[in-house]
């Protein structure tokens, strides 16, 4: 019997200390900057009807999945969704403004944590990701209002660094600078033909500001 209480003890310890590797998050790309002349945030162009904030961030959101290697080290998988529209140039554009984007993103990261003291540590990671869904450029300088939407379908590298609170056992925030390359464009056929109409597209780089709350387990 004492044999049988010894070997449920070793299990249930082990099962808490597996469990203890899993954390789960919800985030929410507040900025993404394309390195073009798309605003990172929508400050004049606010309406009641688009929610908490009014529409004011052009962001992403999403959820994401780590699991512990160790102390130090972790495998994370991410998936987020960004779909914006981009009212100011609406009614003032020049060819090769963006009218939206809509796309979602899935990565594989490796992910360092390095504590700076005992509720705060150092996030540095990357990984590799693949992006698809679509954007619409305006063709033509305003008034017309002649667009043409492309597919977003491409493979790219993300390097990540940030900083992590744990304000409780099983909780923590944290925000991170993402910046994502891409390396392979599977639509390339589609970008390289008539490349005058699309003067601004497409950016190799997205470079996101994300807040997250994690649940640790």
């Amino acid at each position: 019997m004492k044999l049988i209480y010894t070997l449920l003890f070793l299990s249930l310890t082990q099962l808490a200390s597996a469990q203890s590797r899993h954390t789960i998050s919800i985030q929410s790309g507040v900025i993404h900057s394309f390195f073009d002349n798309t605003p990172l945030m929508n400050i004049n162009y606010t309406s009641k009807d688009q929610g908490l904030f009014h529409g004011v961030f052009l962001g992403s959101a999403g959820l994401s999945y780590a699991y512990a290697l160790n102390q130090k080290s972790s495998i994370a998988f991410e998936a987020y969704r960004l779909s914006q529209h981009y009212v100011k140039f609406k009614d003032n554009h020049i060819l090769g403004d963006m009218q939206s984007r809509m796309f979602r993103t899935y990565s594989l990261n490796y992910n360092r944590n390095l504590a700076l003291n005992q509720k705060t540590s150092f996030i540095l990671g990357a990984g590799i990701s693949y992006r698809n869904g679509s954007v619409t450029q305006y063709t033509v300088k305003d008034p017309l209002p002649y667009t043409h939407n492309y597919k977003e379908s491409n493979f790219g590298v993300n390097t990540i660094t940030g900083l992590r609170y744990n304000f409780c056992k099983n909780f923590s925030l944290y925000a991170i600078l993402d910046l994502r390359t891409i390396c392979y464009y599977v639509n390339h056929e589609e970008l390289n033909e008539y490349p005058q109409f699309h003067p601004n597209y497409p950016n190799r780089f997205d470079l996101s500001l994300k807040v997250g709350l994690s649940f640790h387990f």
